[in-house]
């Protein structure tokens, strides 16, 4: 009789653990490193060095950390942020694209030919310094995506699939009712 009310718990568990992902529910696995304490970025407005002003809260945040140079793996890693964020369809405006330079001079031209909207924090800006100390470890090519009350939540290393991150943050975006 045990076996009967045993048995399948069993088998439901052995393969959610050792099964592989296709045997676990969708939605419930986090592609992303989840930052366990919070780390609060800067608060309020700051100018930007385009003219252009940002803030961390009312929106999501994707945060790109690189070299403002950007080589190739950087142009690589903010097309994906920039694909993540359209494949989001209608959500989309719901979320902002942050390239946090950890030196070097970003590439004024290309950035805003292939890259509209991105917003550039250069080295010499004081809030981009306050930024990188809130960060604390990081890699160059990292992405961090913060809520819209400017906490950082997770962290994706660098090179990350586009389908993680975006699985992640469309699951972010579902459960949350602000931003």
């Amino acid at each position: 009789m045990a076996l009967l009310f045993f048995g399948p718990l069993a088998v439901a568990i052995g393969l959610y653990y050792l099964g592989g992902e296709q045997w676990r529910p969708s939605g419930s696995i986090a592609h992303g490193q989840l930052l366990s304490e919070p780390r609060a970025l800067p608060t309020g407005v700051f100018d930007l060095p385009d003219g252009t002003t940002a803030d961390f809260t009312g929106k999501w945040s994707l945060l790109y950390v690189g070299r403002g140079d950007c080589d190739d793996a950087c142009k690589e890693a903010l097309y994906r942020t920039r694909q993540v964020r359209r494949a989001l369809g209608k959500e989309m405006s719901r979320v902002q694209r942050f390239f946090i330079s950890t030196g070097g001079t970003p590439n004024s031209g290309f950035l805003a030919a292939d890259h509209p909207g991105l917003l550039v924090l250069p080295d010499g800006l004081s809030s981009r310094d306050a930024v990188l100390a809130v960060l604390g470890e990081f890699a160059e090519g990292d992405v961090f995506i913060a809520d819209p009350l400017g906490n950082l939540v997770l962290r994706f290393p660098a090179e990350t699939a586009m389908r993680d991150m975006h699985d992640d943050l469309k699951l972010l975006l579902k459960a949350s009712q602000i931003g």
